[in-house]
């Protein structure tokens, strides 16, 4: 059983039950990573339910509540004895109320899924879990992602700043170019072709 699902782990074909966070149903998806992340600084929390169903989670990784058709997801940390998580019954999204929160000590390692798509996968019990993302086969947990997020869209910033610059530039030369300026320009911008503006500084 073991050989099996290895095998099928590296095919691209071992598959895990999750939920579509837009509309609740619940479907086979392929597990792109295994992850195990370093949490000797995080606690645990184990998070029991009224049917006796648990689940041992750290502190900042998510469950989920049910928001309309679709799913919410809410730290381990944040959740209340009174609190209804999501579970699959039966194939079937639904929901159930927690009974107690434990904290616990924090262990070396916690191991995790990667399911791109629904970015969630439902646990033996039936709980449903938040995925862990992993970008390049390095994984990162939710506060990393949202710091990734940030410092990509950061750089996606300062690269359109660079290109308008380009474009800017781009339309200067192409001013100075004109024949009310002369017919050519010296410097970077170009080749002294005969007379014109030596250069933009003394253009400008």
């Amino acid at each position: 059983m073991v050989q099996m699902l290895r095998e099928s782990f590296a095919e691209g074909t071992l598959c895990v039950k999750a939920v579509d966070p837009e509309n609740g149903v619940v479907s086979l998806h392929p597990i792109q990573d295994v992850l195990r992340h370093a949490t000797p600084q995080k606690r645990l929390y184990r998070v029991t339910c009224a049917n006796g169903t648990s689940v041992v989670t750290t502190e900042d990784h998510s469950l989920f509540y049910r928001k309309g058709s679709g799913l919410q997801p809410v730290a381990a940390n944040a959740l209340r004895v009174g609190d209804f998580i999501c579970v699959v019954e039966d194939e079937t999204l639904s929901t159930q109320e927690v009974l107690s929160v434990e904290s616990l000590e924090a262990i070396p390692y916690t191991y995790d899924l990667s399911v791109p798509g629904p970015e969630n996968f439902v646990l033996t019990e039936g709980i449903l879990a938040h995925n862990s993302y992993s970008i390049g086969g390095v994984s990162l947990d939710l506060e990393r992602s949202s710091k990734y997020e940030t410092l990509k869209q950061n750089a996606e910033g300062q690269l359109d700043k660079y290109a308008e610059a380009k474009l800017t530039t781009v339309r200067y030369t192409r001013g100075l170019m004109l024949p009310k300026y002369g017919i050519g320009v010296r410097s970077s911008f170009g080749p002294n072709l005969g007379r014109g503006i030596l250069s933009p500084r003394s253009f400008m």
